[in-house]
């Protein structure tokens, strides 16, 4: 009895088996498809003499009338993955072609999935594994200077930024780019950086790219800055000490090789002479007699700036029909106009002196003499130890340390200040 309970179940193995088998459920035959042929062709496209691209090429057929499908070639490679999209429409007969372009170096494991306009998948076809290297550039970033390694500020300064990625944005894996070691915030529509406009300073200005596939680039600069030198001239000054209405002119003058023709030049004179604009040359041919400062401020376009100064000195003129508003007193010979109050009042003054010299002369013998004394000794002005110039015009005048000047006044005998 055992025997034949044993033979019975060996008999009904085959049988379970083939139940099982017609209970699957096939979507790609029940769809009426049937794959009429099937092929990958290897590619080079960028003509390397390496294969970088797959091709895959397939024959369908359907007995349901009109069809739609989605076609998905799929590749892996270092944990990420791509797919390569199709839809078609046909009747009867189609054929499909999907390339797919190896966006690395290494192994490539591609896969077919057919499904319908639904999503649901029908079919999984295996195309196998593939050796290949990138068909695409990669990503690459590259920055140039244009200037030099050391230049200053205000110079001709760019930085030029070269980038590309075929990669990322193919698949749909666009990354981001960075730029660090810049004074301002850089854009990624920004090809072209204007650096002369940057402070002094030690830059390396490094760019860096990454995308969603995992690949990284990355370039850098570095250069130098320093503070452009400040403006470097003289104040030149022709006609000073000569009369007023003769010739004189004060002048700006770069030193070297500079250029002062865009920087600012502000005057400053005393006393005033009126508004004097952003200029490189004065006429102060008609300026009143007298002693000027002159002040010269120059800024270059970084606000670096230098002041200088020069002392002018212009003198009375003796032509009559030149006018003067505020000359040093001195006579004119004949033409000099004269006033009878003025006569009258020296004469007054001088019956009072003489009354009070009498008066003191009677009251005190010692005292007397020693005025006597006093008044006997020379007038020569006593310059306190100053330098002193007697000019053309016989005025003589003294020079303080900081540069003020006094004249001496004969009719009153003391120092006034110019």
């Amino acid at each position: 009895m055992r025997e034949w309970f044993v033979l019975g179940l060996l008999l009904c193995i085959p049988l379970t088996t083939c139940v099982v088998a017609e209970e699957e459920s096939d979507g790609f035959t029940e769809a009426g498809l049937n794959i009429v042929a099937i092929r990958d062709d290897s590619l080079d496209k960028n003509q390397d003499g390496v294969t970088d691209s797959i091709r895959v090429v397939i024959v369908l057929n359907s007995t349901n009338g009109q069809t739609d499908l989605r076609l998905n070639l799929i590749g892996e490679h270092s944990g990420f993955t791509v797919y390569e999209e199709m839809l078609i429409s046909f009747e009867d007969q189609a054929n499909a072609s999907l390339t797919y372009d190896s966006w690395s170096t290494g192994e490539h494991e591609l896969t077919l999935e057919i499904s319908d306009v639904e999503g649901r998948l029908l079919r999984s076809i295996d195309i196998g594994i593939f050796d290949l290297s990138p068909a695409l550039a990669i990503p690459n970033v590259e920055l140039t200077l244009a200037g030099s390694q050391t230049m200053q500020t205000g110079d001709f300064c760019e930085i030029r930024r070269h980038f590309v990625d075929e990669t990322g944005p193919r698949w749909g894996y666009s990354g981001t780019r960075s730029v660090t070691g810049t004074p301002f915030i850089v854009l990624d529509t920004e090809d072209v950086l204007d650096c002369s406009n940057w402070p002094a300073g030690e830059y390396i200005v490094v760019e860096t790219y990454q995308n969603g596939l995992g690949q990284i680039t990355s370039d850098s600069l570095q250069f130098t800055i320093v503070n452009k030198p400040p403006p470097s001239f003289t104040i030149s000054i022709t006609g000073s000490n000569q009369e007023v209405g003769s010739p004189c002119t004060i002048e700006h003058q770069a030193l070297g090789s500079e250029n002062h023709q865009d920087y600012l030049k502000n005057w400053e004179i005393t006393p005033a002479v009126g508004l004097v604009g952003n200029t490189s040359s004065i006429d102060c041919s008609m300026w009143n007699s007298g002693v000027y400062k002159i002040l010269l401020t120059v800024t270059n376009d970084e606000e670096i700036r230098t002041t200088d100064g020069e002392m002018l000195i212009r003198t009375p003129s003796q032509n009559p029909s030149v006018s003067d508003e505020q000359p040093p007193v001195l006579s004119r010979g004949e033409d000099t106009e004269t006033s009878n109050s003025g006569i009258w009042g020296i004469l007054v003054l001088s019956f009072v002196l003489g009354l009070a010299v009498f008066f003191l002369m009677v009251r005190s013998p010692i005292d007397d003499e020693v005025g006597f004394g006093t008044l006997a000794i020379d007038s020569e002005p006593d310059s306190e130890g100053l330098p002193t110039h007697l000019d053309e015009s016989g005025i003589l005048w003294r020079k303080h340390e900081d540069g003020n000047l006094d004249w001496w006044d004969t009719s009153s005998m003391t120092w006034k200040r110019w």
